[in-house]
């Protein structure tokens, strides 16, 4: 597998880098990542919250969000489990004064899905899909592998920016 140092995100839709479709299938796709883990997982899905924190924006993260790099953000990262293991880590990053001028309390969602609220939400709209493999140094300790891909998009309301990166671990998704 390849290793990265850093992303390099691109439209889903101008990425030809990948061959193996079941998984080009669930990066580019626009609904739900959680839904469609609880169907391929049989509802067998619980969220695991690794950290919820402040922290400096990545250069990458800062220039999705058209932030300066390292300017101060909110951070959840979490694993997705279902059909009985971990599947994808997640981060999503917020500009933290954008997050608490919008009153918005991410905070609490605990281990509950940030795609519940996202995708009940008729405000939030998503923009699209970028891919590329993602840096194992930037996975969970005991997750880092190198050549995962990773998906990511901004969640945009009135008030608030999320970006979501979504890394599809490896085993996952299962062959077809």
């Amino acid at each position: 597998m390849r290793s990265v140092s850093i992303p390099d995100w691109q439209l889903v839709t101008d990425h030809s880098d990948i061959s193996d479709s079941v998984l080009l299938d669930w990066l580019r796709d626009t609904g739900s990542l959680t839904r469609r883990l609880m169907a391929a997982g049989n509802d067998d899905f619980r969220v695991e919250v690794l950290a919820e924190q402040q922290q400096p924006a990545r250069a990458d993260e800062a220039a999705a969000l058209g932030l300066a790099e390292a300017h101060p953000v909110w951070v959840r990262e979490v694993l997705l489990h279902t059909a009985g293991a971990p599947r994808v880590f997640a981060r999503t990053v917020a500009d933290l004064q954008a997050f608490n001028a919008a009153g918005v309390h991410l905070e609490n969602l605990g281990s509950r899905s940030l795609g519940e609220l996202l995708f009940n939400d008729p405000r939030i709209r998503r923009e699209p899909i970028e891919i590329s493999r993602y840096p194992a140094r930037w996975l969970p300790v005991d997750r880092q592998q190198p050549g995962c891909w990773a998906r990511r998009s901004l969640f945009a309301s009135e008030r608030l920016q999320l970006l979501v990166c979504e890394v599809f671990l490896p085993g996952w998704p299962p062959a077809a």
